[in-house]
Formats: structure tokens, sequence, C-alpha cells
């Protein structure tokens, strides 16, 4: 069946909703689309970590001029660990990643007919 760029786009969408590398997985790569959804993980593991939940760790307190209701939220650094670092690591390369792929998607959607034209013959 032919692979449609409208349907790579839309999987593509949906990845940044978390739902990362179902448009590699549509294009007949699903270790790369596994990889892609295992490293955007990790990337939002780390942002709960380090922005949203609390952690036993160094509390900075944001805004002391801030009114009274905001006063109450706490920036903490969490103590480093392998899941943490390895987030930290992931997220800079799922952007670039997501970057390139937007901009590649075309060539990936022309390459994954390719090869099914290849397989049919």
């Amino acid at each position: 069946m032919k692979k449609s760029l409208g349907w790579a786009y839309l999987f593509f969408a949906l990845s940044l909703l978390g739902l990362a590398g179902l448009h590699t997985i549509y294009l007949g790569k699903p270790l790369k689309g596994v990889f892609f959804l295992l490293a955007t993980w990790a990337g939002l593991f780390t942002l709960t970590q380090v922005l949203i939940l609390p952690s036993p760790s160094i509390p900075l307190v944001i805004g002391l001029a801030l009114p009274k209701l905001y006063q109450n939220f706490v920036l903490t650094i969490p103590s480093p660990s392998l899941p943490l670092v390895s987030g930290l690591l992931a997220l800079p390369v799922i952007v670039v990643w997501w970057c390139v792929d937007l901009l590649t998607l075309p060539q990936q959607t022309r390459k994954a007919n390719e090869k099914m034209k290849k397989i049919r013959l």
C-alpha cells in the first residue's frame, strides 16, 4: 500500500503530543520509531522531574516579590540520577530530530514508497 504524505504529517503532529515515532513506524522504520518514542518519554520524564514534581533537593524560591498566591511555588533541582541525566541529554536530540524529520518527511515518504515498489517486483 502506498504511503501518504498527509498521513505521515498527521502522525508527526501526534508525535508532538507525546506519541513520538508513529510517523517513522508508518513509513516502515519500527526500530527508529520505538527509539524515538523512548527518547521522547525520557525527555518528558526529565521535564516533570525538573519543572513540576517536588524533589528533596535544593529549593530555589522564585519570585519573592510576586503576589502572595505565587510565593508558594518552588523550583527544585533534583539530585542527579541516570534517568535524569539521560533525559536531559535526550531533550536536545529529540528537538533536533523533530526539526529534521519535519523538513525531510516528503523525502522519507518517497523512499518508503520506492522501497515498497522494489519489494513488489
